[in-house]
């Protein structure tokens, strides 16, 4: 098949050189099929559809075609990189919107109750899923890649027993010491009703991780977006509709609605994606099989380091989440205070500094079975490339999200949550960002490696050190102490992860490109965007002020970074081509 280079019109060449620079961030992301997807799939889908209402006749439209495959890399479907698309960003949006219902609702003492009770479910959670998710998503996608399809099949329906094992034993034991957890352990017997409502969901959560993981395994990140979309939509609907009712006996029944909702939206969850697996075409059907190994060993292997590193970390994130107010209570504080203190922090604060982090959510999920799939076949090359080029787009995301915070905290803070006493705490933590981001995306990385058990001791090095100044120091110095503990071990955790990450793999830190020159382009933007909002605040909406210097703030950083060649299209040409 051979091309021709075809003429394009201005308006048409202008769009194109869009596209090119948009192509930068999905370069990042290279041999990530998902993530093509939800770039690039969704933003040609938009740049065919306006070419055409500009010009109905456009004769080229071919040439648009062939951009659309090379984008999506092999993805057939435009519908499912815009349902994928919408997915990642209205979960963010709207999840931040029902945060901000809550803590209009609740109180800020009502979101730290409902953070103690989120504290011991998440470890729960990690004892139902046992790490049986990435094992899943590993296994599968080496086996495939070898071409073990029986294999292949296996490790799901294995992984799927397991599950149902650890889930129905975890909800057993929430639901049996329920009343000892939240009197005991979480110190507010308001957290009880919670706990026994939130105790049917976790073998029903274990059992459709599996699904999802399957999902990931293939690539097909859709189906799983889809589903996170939806279900969040009955969590929130249900949980409106009983808070009325509920509210008014107390926070303690506030937090039981929550509860009710996060299970329905489990139930939710399994039905769909159950349905979805039943009508998925499978890579291993018709295929020609040979006898399937026993891969409980395998699974285990993986799962049951994984599981150990997540429940080590549950339990000390719990002792930590349990410690914070009761420390501050040492300090000083009343118990009211301390909680919703901890409530601001914890449900207010941080939720709002990971908003912006919903694509490097999904290159986590999307990491493990792409690094897997080339280091089984020994691709060495492929693997330090794509990490190279993740490490890069997560390092100037987080430099990014710390120049827009630091520059309108409180204007941010008041937007969204009507409180200047989180504003000032915004500035305070957002300098940590880019260290949270990498460890999000570094630690998939190493999982992808078989480097759990690396991961599990970075872990627990963080939350020892975590603990002991809180418990330490907290009672003496208040607050200041745990934001000096947070900044400390987040830190020391990124440097850790990154260090092995080097050990294990053959990519260069380039520090010049990837922290240097994008730390300077933030500066001057930040700097200029902010003087902007000065101007626009005196003639305009506050909000329509915040949103127009953030949007300046971006294009200013975007163009610093190609000023200064942090970011590049070397080696990536975009011609307009047609069959000839």
């Amino acid at each position: 098949m051979s091309f021709r280079i075809i003429r394009v019109r201005n308006r048409e060449r202008i769009f194109l050189l869009f596209f090119a620079w948009f192509r930068y961030f999905t370069y990042a992301l290279d041999g990530i099929k998902g993530f093509d997807l939800i770039c690039n799939g969704s933003f040609i889908a938009f740049f065919i559809v306006f070419l055409l209402k500009i010009n109905p006749n456009i004769r080229h439209i071919v040439i648009l075609v062939k951009i659309l495959r090379w984008g999506m890399k092999r993805e057939k479907i435009i519908i499912g990189t815009l349902i994928l698309s919408i997915a990642t960003t209205s979960v963010r949006f709207v999840g931040m919107f029902f945060r901000i219902y809550l803590a209009n609702t609740i109180g800020s003492e009502g979101i730290g109750l409902y953070q103690l009770i989120l504290s011991f479910y998440f470890l729960m959670v990690t004892l139902a899923t046992a790490g049986i998710r990435v094992a899943i998503s590993k296994l599968i996608s080496e086996e495939l890649a070898l071409k073990n399809y029986s294999n292949a099949k296996r490790v799901l329906h294995q992984s799927l027993c397991i599950s149902i094992i650890t889930g129905f034993a975890a909800g057993a034991v929430l639901y049996c010491f329920a009343d000892y957890i939240g009197s005991s352990l979480l110190n507010d017997k308001r957290t009880v009703q919670a706990l026994l409502y939130l105790a049917p969901s976790l073998p029903i959560l274990a059992i459709s991780n599996c699904y999802k993981g399957y999902f990931y395994a293939l690539g097909k990140v859709t189906q799983p977006s889809i589903i996170q979309m939806t279900e969040q939509f009955v969590r929130i609907f249900l949980i409106i509709y009983l808070m009325d009712t509920c509210l008014p006996k107390g926070l303690e029944y506030a937090c039981g609605a929550i509860a009710i909702g996060m299970t329905a939206e489990e139930i939710f969850a399994l039905i769909v994606v159950w349905l979805f697996y039943i009508m998925d075409k499978k890579p291993f059907a018709g295929k020609t099989q040979k006898k399937a190994d026993n891969m409980v060993f395998k699974i285990l292997g993986i799962s049951l380091p994984l599981s150990a590193t997540s429940n080590m970390n549950s339990i000390l994130r719990t002792i930590e989440n349990t410690l914070i107010p009761a420390r501050l209570l040492l300090y000083g504080l009343p118990s009211e205070t301390a909680i919703s203190l901890y409530g601001m922090i914890k449900g207010m604060v941080l939720p709002l500094l990971f908003f912006p982090s919903s694509i490097l959510t999904s290159l986590s999920s999307l990491l493990i079975p792409s690094v897997a799939g080339d280091n089984a076949l020994a691709n060495e090359k492929s693997v330090s490339k794509t990490l190279s080029q993740v490490i890069h787009f997560t390092a100037i995301s987080g430099i990014w999200v710390v120049a827009v915070f630091v520059s309108f905290p409180e204007e941010i803070a008041m937007a969204v949550y009507n409180n200047r006493q989180v504003g000032t705490m915004i500035k305070l933590i957002s300098y940590i960002c880019p260290f949270m981001y990498l460890n999000m995306v570094i630690s998939s990385a190493l999982n992808a490696l078989g480097e759990q058990i690396s991961s599990f001791m970075v872990n627990t090095i963080e939350s020892v050190l975590k603990i002991s100044i809180i418990y330490v120091f907290v009672p003496i110095y208040g607050f200041d102490a745990y934001l000096f503990a947070l900044f400390i071990t987040t830190i020391l955790n990124t440097v850790l992860y990154l260090f092995r990450l080097l050990q294990v793999s053959s990519i260069l830190f380039d520090i010049s490109n990837w922290i240097i020159k994008p730390v300077t382009a933030a500066i001057i933007a930040g700097i200029l965007s902010r003087y902007s909002f000065l101007l626009f605040q005196k003639t305009s909406n506050p909000i329509l002020a915040l949103t127009s210097s953030i949007i300046i703030l971006s294009l200013l950083y975007l163009m610093g970074l190609i000023f200064s060649k942090s970011i590049n299209f070397k080696g990536r040409e975009f011609y307009c081509l047609k069959n000839q």
